[in-house]
C-alpha cells in the first residue's frame, strides 16, 4: 500500500507551513520518522509543502504513526485542518498534480518537477525507493512531462521569484533607476535573477553565505556581488531587498533596518520568500519600510490562475486519463505478479516428475505406462491443492471460489 503525508501552503497556510518547515524539514530518512512497518519512502520538501510518500505493509499502523508524528510536531493542531494523510489512488492524483504545477501557489511553476525528481533521486541514490515508489515517482515526471508539452500551462509561467518582482514593480510603478539588493544565490534567488534582467535598473547587489555563489549570479545580472559585512551599507543606499535563503533563521532584524532607512526620503521595500522567513517580523513596524512575505503573493496567483484557466482544465483531464492508465497498469501488474508465482510453482512440479520419468525410461520400463503416470502424477500434484480449497470453501458456504474455480477452468456453455 502507498500512503502519504502533507502539509502544504493550502493545508497549513504559509505561516503554518513555515513553523512545519522548521521541526520537520530535517527529517529526511523514514526511520528518523519513528514509523512502523514501511518499506521505502520519499520526502519532499519545498518552500510550499512538506511531503512524505510511503510505501508500507500495514497501512492503518503507518496511518496511527503519522497522526502521532503531526500531534506531537506540529506547534499548533487545527482538528486536523492543517495536514491530510492519503491512500492508493489519491496519493497517486496528488503526486501527478503536484509534478503539474496544479497544487503549486504559482499555477504552472517549472521548478516544482525538478524538485520532485532531486527528491525522487536522493531517495533512490540511498536505497529508500522499492518497486511501488518507482513505478508512481517515474510515471508522475513523465506525466509532469506530458501536461507541460501537450498544454499552455506553463507558457509564461509565473514562479515565487517573478511574482515578487511583480510585487516591487506594482509597488514603485517600475524599477527603472532602482537599486537592488538580492540575498541569496540559490534556486529562489536565481529565478528572481531571471525575472529582474531587462528591468533597468541603476545598480544590483548580490550578498551569499558563499561569496562565490553569489559572484556568479551577480555576473548573470551584470551586478556585483557583496559580502555579509558590507550588506548594512549596501541596503543604505537601496530601494528593494529581496531576501531568498535558505537559512534557518533570522538575517535581517529590526535595527538592520532601522539603520538602511535613517535619514532617507524615499521607501525602503523588502519581499522576503524564503522558507523559513529570513526578516524579522518588527521589521514592519519601521517607518518608512514595507515588508512583504510569501502570504503576499497570494493576489497574483489567483491572477495566474485566472490566465490559465483553459490550460488548467486541460491539465487536468490529462492527469485523470493517465491515473486511470495507471489503475489499470496496477491491476494487469498484480496478475503478473501471481501468474509468475504459478509459473514458478508449476515448473518445479514439472521439473521433479520430468525427472523421474526420465529416470524410469532408463530402467527400460514400458514408454506408455511412463507416459502415462508422468501426466497423471502432473495433473494430481497441480491440482491437489486447489480440489482441498475447494472442498473447504464449499463446506463453508462459500460459493464465491467455487464461482471463480468454475470461471477459471471450465469452457462457457454454449
Amino acid at each position: 500500500m502507498i500512503l502519504s503525508l502533507h502539509i502544504t501552503h493550502l493545508s497549513a497556510g504559509m505561516s503554518g507551513l513555515e513553523e512545519v518547515l522548521g521541526r520537520l524539514k530535517s527529517m529526511a530518512y523514514a526511520k528518523d520518522l519513528g514509523l512502523p512497518s514501511v518499506e521505502e519512502h520519499v520526502v519532499l520538501s519545498t518552500c510550499n509543502r512538506f511531503e512524505v510518500y510511503l510505501g508500507t505493509c500495514d497501512a492503518e499502523a503507518t496511518r496511527e504513526a503519522l497522526e502521532s508524528l503531526v500531534m506531537n510536531s506540529l506547534p499548533y493542531h487545527k482538528d486536523g485542518a492543517d495536514h491530510f494523510i492519503l491512500e492508493g489512488k489519491d496519493t497517486v492524483n496528488h503526486l501527478y498534480r503536484v509534478v503539474c504545477g496544479l497544487d503549486s501557489m504559482m499555477i504552472g511553476e517549472d521548478q516544482i518537477q525538478h524538485q520532485v525528481k532531486e527528491s525522487y533521486r536522493n531517495a533512490l541514490d540511498r536505497g529508500h525507493v522499492g518497486r511501488r515508489l518507482n513505478t508512481v515517482f517515474t510515471k508522475a515526471l513523465s506525466v509532469g512531462k506530458r501536461v507541460r508539452t501537450e498544454t499552455n500551462l506553463n507558457n509564461g509561467a509565473v514562479s515565487v521569484g517573478s511574482a515578487a518582482v511583480q510585487m516591487a514593480e506594482e509597488h514603485f510603478g517600475s524599477l527603472e533607476g532602482r537599486t537592488v539588493v538580492v540575498i541569496g544565490a540559490g534556486e529562489m534567488a536565481t529565478l528572481i535573477a531571471k525575472s529582474l534582467k531587462g528591468k533597468s535598473l541603476k545598480a544590483v547587489f548580490v550578498s551569499s553565505r558563499t561569496y562565490e555563489h553569489a559572484k556568479v549570479l551577480a555576473y548573470e545580472l551584470g551586478g556585483a556581488a557583496i559580502g555579509r559585512e558590507s550588506l548594512p551599507e549596501v541596503m543604505r543606499m537601496s530601494d528593494i531587498v529581496l531576501v531568498a535563503t535558505a537559512a534557518p533563521h533570522i538575517l535581517i532584524h529590526k535595527e538592520d533596518v532601522e539603520d538602511a532607512i535613517r535619514g532617507r526620503d524615499e521607501q525602503l521595500l523588502i519581499i522576503d520568500i524564503s522558507m523559513p522567513t529570513n526578516v524579522a517580523q518588527d521589521v514592519s513596524d519601521v517607518p518608512g519600510v514595507s515588508l512583504c512575505r510569501m502570504d503576499g503573493l497570494k493576489e497574483i496567483s489567483m491572477a495566474n490562475m485566472a490566465k490559465r484557466k483553459q490550460a488548467i482544465a486541460e491539465a487536468e483531464d490529462i492527469v485523470m486519463d493517465e491515473l486511470r492508465a495507471y489503475e489499470e497498469e496496477i491491476k494487469e501488474r498484480d496478475a503478473g505478479l501471481l501468474i509468475g508465482q504459478l509459473s514458478r510453482q508449476l515448473a518445479e512440479i514439472r521439473e521433479q516428475e520430468l525427472r523421474r520419468a526420465c529416470h524410469r525410461l532408463e530402467s527400460a520400463v514400458d514408454m506408455r505406462e511412463v507416459m502415462e503416470d508422468l501426466s497423471n502424477a502432473l495433473v494430481s500434484k497441480i491440482m491437489a491443492l486447489p480440489y482441498n480449497r475447494l472442498k473447504e470453501a464449499s463446506r463453508n458456504g462459500d460459493n464465491t471460489v467455487c464461482r471463480t474455480a468454475e470461471y477459471l477452468f471450465l469452457p462457457e456453455a454454449e
